[in-house]
């Protein structure tokens, strides 16, 4: 990977986050546009990009390429979920902010930067591995995330909440980009026939995920505190160099032994650089917890990212 191209795209990203501030601020971008923008991105942008991408993928993707995604994708889950025990310990986290910190150890924003910055960094060729690590993103969120925030909100309470079926976290797991990640999957593996006037509106509505995606992000950035953001609990500044620099520094360090294809290696070390998901923060929001830290970090996260992402990227 090429440090300038990455720190190029960093500093335009920065720019269009900018945009989004400045926007917000001078009262042109409306909350109802915000929301707007970010379902966009979600329901089309991004499932567009993914879909496109695969489409464009001029043979089928080897079968040993795909379990080595696979495995990879699965493998830095099964390492994050204990060590974010681990760090929230560490960080001695105050037991109302236990399950923020450890959400953010988890869950990096995959959707909102993920895709943009590998998209236009390592090239269409990152958005298997995207694909692949949305999955599995999506179904140990809506399992063991929401169980484990679901527990939080118990402990937050004190009182026992309605236990959830499993048909209803399988209907969560069926979303827009769970199906959109595996039917990717699917056209890599059997790269089949696709219209052309299909294939042309994907791409053409995936080519905006990244301004529309930044311009959330500096809207967001927008509607916070910066003083009480800036100034809050000190933990947060103990929690971020790990997770943002000293974890991906481990994985990248690890995974490099093995994984030999520059653009599998970029993509890896680029998603566990990113900064904190969007999607622990809404269901927060849904169970009343006090999400102030989890909100806190994830701005924080996405500020430092533009900074830590190229850092960790520099050991490639």
């Amino acid at each position: 990977m090429q440090i300038g191209i990455l720190v190029a795209e960093m500093i335009v990203i920065f720019l269009l986050i900018l945009m989004g501030y400045a926007g917000y601020r001078s009262g042109r971008i409306s909350d109802s546009g915000v929301k707007t923008c970010s379902y966009l991105v979600v329901n089309l942008c991004n499932p567009a990009l993914l879909l496109s991408n695969a489409i464009a993928e001029e043979a089928p993707v080897p079968a040993p390429k795909m379990r080595a995604a696979i495995y990879a994708a699965v493998l830095v889950y099964v390492i994050l979920i204990p060590l974010s025990y681990l760090i929230s310990r560490l960080i001695r986290a105050p037991e109302k902010d236990d399950y923020a910190y450890r959400m953010m150890t988890i869950y990096g924003n995959v959707g909102f930067i993920g895709i943009p910055v590998c998209s236009a960094v390592l090239g269409s060729a990152s958005l298997l591995y995207i694909s692949i690590n949305c999955m599995v993103f999506n179904v140990t969120f809506y399992t063991y995330g929401m169980a484990s925030m679901r527990r939080a909100a118990r402990l937050q309470t004190g009182e026992a909440r309605k236990p959830v079926k499993a048909s209803e976290i399988l209907k969560d797991i069926i979303n827009v980009g769970t199906v959109s990640s595996f039917l990717s999957v699917l056209i890599y593996m059997l790269d089949p026939k696709v219209p052309m006037i299909l294939a042309d509106s994907l791409r053409i509505t995936g080519n905006a995920t990244v301004f529309l995606s930044m311009i959330v992000l500096g809207a967001s950035l927008a509607q916070s505190d910066l003083r009480e953001m800036i100034l809050g609990d000190r933990r947060m500044y103990l929690f971020l160099p790990v997770r943002m620099l000293l974890i991906p520094a481990i994985f990248v360090t690890v995974f490099s032994s093995f994984i030999k294809d520059p653009v599998f290696l970029g993509t890896t070390a680029i998603l566990v650089s990113l900064p904190g998901a969007n999607l622990p923060l809404m269901y927060a929001k849904e169970l009343e917890l006090d999400d102030r830290e989890l909100s806190r970090g994830i701005i924080l996260s996405t500020v430092f990212s533009l900074v830590t992402i190229p850092l960790v990227c520099v050991l490639l």
